[in-house]
């Protein structure tokens, strides 16, 4: 299961040097992602872990961002789920791998409780 979205980097993302907040950065990729576990799990999903996180180049001030998250394993509560973030410059050709990491979020209840995973054999 996939998700994704686009942004646009303003300067209130911007530390002065004009490249992106981490926080920034990171706030995009657990959003797109929560959304393709939620999509996979047909349940509400939580933020358990954010694991490992490379920023590859920087993202800067007029950036477009396409985020891209996809479920790469499903366990029984649980979603893994790798997101990448690529750059691009209105006028230029292509695209570039800016940032990448992996999330896990656990599916859950209305009372934020972990409940299983349908059919949670592997990722789709």
């Amino acid at each position: 299961m996939e998700a994704r979205t686009l942004e646009l980097v303003f300067p209130e993302h911007t530390n002065p040097l004009g490249a992106a907040f981490g926080g920034f950065v990171l706030g995009l990729m657990d959003k797109v992602g929560s959304y393709a576990a939620a999509r996979r799990a047909k349940k509400p999903v939580v933020t358990v872990a954010v694991g490992s996180v490379e920023f590859k180049v920087p993202i800067r001030t007029g950036d477009l961002l396409e985020v891209v998250a996809k479920v790469v394993r499903v366990g029984r509560t649980s979603l893994t789920v790798e997101v990448e973030v690529y750059k691009e410059r209105f006028g230029e050709n292509g695209r570039v791998l800016a940032t990448r990491g992996i999330l896990t979020y656990v599916a859950v209840n209305e009372r934020g409780e972990p409940v299983p995973v349908e059919d949670h054999a592997g990722a789709d």
